[in-house]
């Protein structure tokens, strides 16, 4: 069942003006059906499953103001995890290098599976989105029981990517979520705050507290509703 955005603002207490900005800062998923916003019903039940709980304090003290609820693409990182300096001369041995690095973290981590649906995923287009970075996600979703995850990977060296753009790839943010609607918000967060030249800059040369610091900071900037 869809919901209109008249419905979803009574489900979540907010006015329509806050989905309507919401909508505009792509933190809540959405399609349109002749020209109006629609809301599948299913999927806006996951969204919530992923986002933080909403503070009612803040609207009570401040009316004027009401916090949304959103998918912390730092939250879902810090579970998963950074690892600098993998090796590798190829897409495949620099793959198949992260996940192992991962599964030294997660020993429910089948790498095995993981990479095959990668790179059958791969095979079918690249996921480099450039400035040498790419998300390599799998191909099916239903092989993850664990919660949602993100994990960052810097390689030793650039490696070639078969990239649009021809770019080199030094960079992978591993996508591991529950469900492909869960992957398709995600993917849509991280790859706006991909956008923004601070986050850039820090990928670039930043440690671990620097690069989850710039994310924190940043996503509560860019997705902040203003009433």
């Amino acid at each position: 069942m869809n919901l209109s955005v008249k419905d979803v603002a009574g489900l979540l207490n907010v006015s329509e003006k806050t989905i309507y900005r919401m909508i505009q800062n792509e933190t809540i998923p959405c399609f349109r059906v002749g020209g109006q916003w629609r809301f599948d019903r299913r999927e806006i039940a996951s969204w919530l499953e992923d986002t933080r709980q909403f503070h009612v304090s803040t609207a009570v003290k401040d009316p004027s103001k009401e916090d949304e609820e959103f998918i912390s693409i730092a939250e879902f990182l810090r579970r998963g995890g950074i690892h600098f300096n993998v090796p590798g001369s190829t897409k495949e041995v620099a793959i198949r290098e992260s996940l192992d690095r991962i599964k030294g973290e997660l020993p429910y981590f089948d790498t095995k599976l993981v990479f095959s649906s990668i790179m059958s995923r791969e095979s079918l287009c690249p996921t480099a989105v450039g400035q040498g970075i790419a998300l390599p996600h799998p191909r099916t979703f239903n092989i993850f029981t664990a919660p949602s995850f993100l994990v960052l990977c810097f390689l030793e060296k650039p490696v070639p990517f078969g990239a649009l753009d021809n770019e080199d790839v030094d960079t992978f943010f591993f996508i591991f979520p529950k469900s492909e609607r869960r992957f398709l918000r995600i993917q849509a967060k991280l790859l706006r705050l991909l956008r923004n030249d601070e986050i850039l800059s820090v990928l670039k040369k930043g440690s671990k507290t620097e690069i989850y610091d710039v994310f924190s900071r940043k996503e509560a900037e860019i997705f902040k509703v203003v009433q």
